[in-house]
């Protein structure tokens, strides 16, 4: 590498540095394996078999950004491994398989964030320094205690809320660090005496005695054995054991010496092999530098391709701007031109028309003059013919008065006879007028207008799915006519239901006749002659003009296919507030329910499609009725009209159909053909329950 002038500020490459602490590694005779600082996010791979190979004890891997111990390897190849510093790193959890650093006796994993040891850590029976400090941990595992040779734990600046009483069989803790914990067990007053009051009482809850002093394996036992009580026993052994004992002795020195040749040879072969791996690894760099400089010079030219590419476009996109602007200023004017000349012919009509207007009005002046005169003479002739006459009219005037007498005398016999005639006139037109009344309240009842417009809507789609069907059989497609005909099943059950409901309605209405009538009797009023035409009158006074003629049949039928039909007396102002319709303007209107908000804002949408595609397909026709239909009944035949669209009768093919029959729901028999019709549907041959024709003008 280049070395860099003094005091210049570069960013640490951490993969050289890296590395440079692998080739450290492995020349390094030392015992420590150092992949600290150099920002790794995955152990690199190998790291751990080398390790073995290079019977190293100690792994420093801190000051990372490691959040895993896999990846570099089977962690059984670590066995030899004593020290395992990991601090300062991003560890969340360790692997169970930590039990297998049988060696262990240091690991550091402060500064991380782990919420749990595994239960496998209390197998590494080794263990003498364990620092866990400023971690995650809630709890330690429940068998800490069989880290009998534990000398310092750290477990300060975590979440724990109590130490695990088997703690108190690791007599051997001598430093114990629990800065920064809210510990509720083992008592405050335990925590304040120190390591060995903790300890000690962690025994006595566990059920064992404090002896921190006294050995607890065969190897505590030979440590406390003195030198001087080791010389006794051996010189109280017999010579025999000593020669033995020599012979070992030169046995292991043999042994040690195979071993060092073995060392020594592999010592050479690992030189052989390292020189081998410089050399590859200095070709494999000059390779490297060769590969990148040609892909520099590809880049390169990719970006200069790239850039008159670029440039080359930006100068048709130019081109191709400028050549639009002309165009469209040439239209413009053309279009200015186009628009003059149009004004000028439309000046030249205008002006003929008015000429001709001219002549017209002074031809037909010149008419009436002409029969103006005409009438003056002929009225000074019947004037000429009155005066002649008027002699003979005076001297007839005595016998016509005679005349006159008898003929007024027969008059006054006939106006006698036609009284009781008028009375009995007025008689039947009080019924008429009852009729009238009746006919007035059922048109003003907004339930029987709901009915009518549910009804209708019903028997337009029975009409749809007659179709359907009748095409299907046409063209003998099969598919989907079970589906159909559940379909218009339902639907006949729906008409019968309503064809009902209008009935009940008619009969409410009527007793609401009688009951006007029965009070009429009872008040016994004055005017009884004239008593339904002031009901009429009345009901024609309180009657809601203008609702059904301001919205127009379209948008009511796609109201009540939506399911707001109850609401439509509240929609008389909805077209004014078309095309943009909010929720806000319909709560103002006094449409609180959100679903029926919703019901009604998609009808508009409907509503709204429709006459887009009415005005792409077909030229504009008016949707309201004529002036003279105004009336709720004209609107709800022309309703009728626009909505059902029927097919020929399937019987005589001539006229449209007219009755549709329950309970199967075809529409398919005009009503000659249905009045010859008994028993069975030409149709499906489904058994006739009733016929109800449709409404039409």
């Amino acid at each position: 590498m280049m070395s860099l002038p003094h005091g210049s500020k570069v960013n640490v490459d951490y993969k050289a540095r890296l590395e440079h602490k692998l080739y450290l590694a492995r020349e390094n005779p030392e015992p420590i394996f150092d992949v600290s600082e150099c920002a790794l996010k995955h152990v690199p791979s190998g790291i751990y078999s080398l390790c073995r190979v290079f019977r190293k004890k100690v792994l420093w891997m801190y000051s990372n950004k490691l959040t895993s111990l896999s990846g570099g390897g089977a962690l059984s190849d670590l066995s030899l491994l004593v020290v395992l510093d990991i601090r300062d790193n991003e560890f969340t959890h360790l692997p169970s398989d930590i039990m297998c650093l049988a060696s262990l006796k240091e690991l550091y994993l402060q500064d991380n964030n782990i919420r749990k040891l595994p239960n496998e850590i209390v197998h590494l029976s080794k263990l003498n320094i364990l620092n866990v400090a400023k971690n995650k941990l809630k709890q330690l595992p429940e068998a800490m205690g069989n880290l009998k040779q534990l000398s310092m734990l750290d477990i300060s600046h975590n979440k724990l809320h109590k130490l695990p009483k088997s703690l108190g069989y690791a007599q051997q803790l001598a430093e114990l660090n629990i800065d920064g914990l809210n510990l509720l067990y083992p008592p405050q007053d335990i925590l304040n005496g120190g390591t060995k009051v903790i300890i000690a009482f962690l025994a006595n809850e566990s059920g064992i005695k404090y002896s921190p002093e006294e050995p607890d394996s065969e190897t505590d036992i030979s440590r406390n054995i003195s030198f001087e009580d080791m010389q006794g026993v051996y010189q109280n052994k017999n010579n025999d054991v000593q020669e033995h004992r020599q012979n070992a002795l030169l046995e292991v020195e043999k042994n040690i010496k195979q071993q060092q040749e073995y060392e020594m040879e592999m010592q050479t072969m690992l030189k052989k092999h390292r020189k081998k791996l410089l050399q590859d690894l200095a070709l494999q760099q000059t390779q490297l530098q060769h590969e990148l400089q040609k892909v520099q010079q590809e880049r390169d030219s990719n970006r200069a391709r790239l850039l008159s590419y670029i440039y080359n476009a930006e100068k048709e996109a130019d081109n191709v701007i400028k050549e639009f602007l002309r165009n469209s200023e040439e239209e413009r004017q053309t279009q200015a031109e186009l628009l003059e000349k149009e004004k000028q012919e439309e000046m030249q009509l205008l002006s003929s028309c008015h000429t001709e207007q001219f002549m017209f009005r002074t031809k037909d002046t010149l008419l009436s003059m002409e029969k103006l005169l005409e009438e003056e003479l002929h009225r000074t002739r019947k004037l000429e013919e009155h005066s002649k006459y008027r002699d003979c009219a005076a001297q007839s005037l005595l016998t016509l008065e005679v005349r006159n007498n008898d003929h007024l005398a027969q008059i006054m016999q006939d106006q006698a006879e036609k009284r009781q005639d008028l009375i009995d006139t007025l008689r039947q037109d009080e019924v008429l007028q009852k009729a009238a009344v009746a006919a007035l309240l059922e048109r003003s009842d907004a339930r029987c207008w709901s009915i009518v417009q549910q009804v209708n809507l019903v028997q337009s789609q029975l009409a749809a799915l007659t179709n359907i069907e009748l095409e299907r059989r046409k063209l003998e497609i099969n598919q989907q006519l079970n589906e159909i005909a559940e379909k218009r099943v339902a639907l006949s059950a729906i008409l019968m239901n309503l064809l009902e409901q209008q009935k009940s309605r008619r009969d409410q209405l009527l007793e609401t006749i009688n009951s006007i009538e029965q009070q009429r009797c009872i008040t016994n009023s004055r005017r009884q002659s004239q008593f339904w035409l002031m009901q009429y009158q009345s009901l024609m006074e309180t009657r809601p003009q203008g609702l059904l003629e301001m919205l127009e049949p379209t948008l009511v039928r796609h109201v009540a296919i939506a399911g707001a039909l109850h609401c439509l007396p509240f929609l008389a102002s909805l077209p004014s507030l078309l095309p943009d319709l909010s929720d806000e303007q319909l709560k103002a209107i006094g449409i609180h329910c959100e679903n029926d908000r919703t019901a009604i804002k998609l009808a508009v949408e409907n509503y709204l499609a429709e006459l887009k595609l009415n005005e792409f397909r077909t030229p504009i026709i008016p949707s309201a009725p004529s002036e003279e239909a105004c009336t709720s009944s004209n609107y709800q035949e022309y309703n009728d009209t626009q909505s059902i669209n029927t097919a020929e009768c399937v019987i005589c093919l001539d006229l449209q159909c007219e009755v549709i029959f329950l309970p199967c729901g075809h529409l398919c028999c005009c009503s000659g053909c249905a009045n010859m019709i008994s028993s069975n549907c030409p149709m499906c041959r489904s058994v006739i329950d009733h016929k109800i024709h449709i409404v039409k003008p």
